[in-house]
């Protein structure tokens, strides 16, 4: 992977017109800009760790995360995949509170790290940002009912098909997923089991919606997934 400058610009970031900075003053951008931490974490690396105090949030500018939690079972049950754009650890962070779940890193990803006390003072300073973060716990908040809901009513090749176009998606819309997770997290993550999961695939591949080759999948019937998905 290419490295990525020490200290990225904000201003021109890839992201700045399709996140809360798209209506941000600039001098809320310069603030921002002035007090960020850029890391890089490899595939592997956990960003956030349950438990622990949320000072602050990642905004995601490459790679792919994943938040998860520990079951009382000692299982992990996958909450959301993350990928450029995303924040990740935000609600935790603007409320104040302990994280409360895990975020690892399942390819090298490039984040910027805001504190949580600079994202309570831009809001305060910035009344069209205040909106736009309001905007985004909304987002994340429906994003997590989606995913309960989703859990709950969607048979297995439904949830399959919709994990399949969110990771599309967050690589790029190629078409192609290439899988950095073993299949049974995949299967953690739309609630079933590894064996299952194993058959879904086989089902959509034989209907060819998909082909498989070890850990790339490749989508040859977009509409037919989305359809299946029935994602709005």
């Amino acid at each position: 992977m290419a490295e990525l400058p020490l200290n990225p610009d904000c201003f021109a970031c890839d992201y700045k017109n399709h996140n809360v900075l798209h209506c941000a003053a600039h001098e809320t951008i310069e603030r921002i800009n002035a007090g960020k931490d850029f890391t890089v974490f490899p595939r592997g690396k956990q960003l956030v760790t349950s438990g622990e105090k949320a000072e602050g949030f990642f905004f995601i500018k490459s790679g792919l995360v994943r938040s998860y939690v520990q079951l009382a079972s000692g299982k992990e049950q996958t909450l959301r995949l993350s990928g450029p754009g995303d924040w990740v650890g935000f609600r935790d962070c603007i409320s104040d509170s302990i994280s409360h779940h895990n975020v690892v890193a399942i390819e090298d990803t490039h984040a910027c790290y805001i504190t949580g006390a600079l994202i309570d003072a831009l809001v305060k300073d910035d009344m069209n940002f205040q909106k736009e973060v309001f905007k985004q716990m909304a987002k994340e908040w429906q994003e997590m009912e989606e995913h309960v809901v989703s859990l709950g009513t969607k048979q297995v090749h439904e949830k399959l098909a919709e994990i399949l176009i969110v990771l599309d998606n967050a690589q790029g819309r190629k078409n192609q997923v290439e899988l950095k997770v073993t299949r049974d997290v995949l299967a953690t993550f739309i609630g079933t089991k590894t064996e299952t999961l194993v058959r879904a695939l086989s089902d959509l591949k034989a209907r060819e919606f998909i082909s498989v080759d070890k850990n790339r999948i490749d989508i040859l019937n977009r509409e037919a997934l989305y359809s299946l998905s029935k994602i709005a």
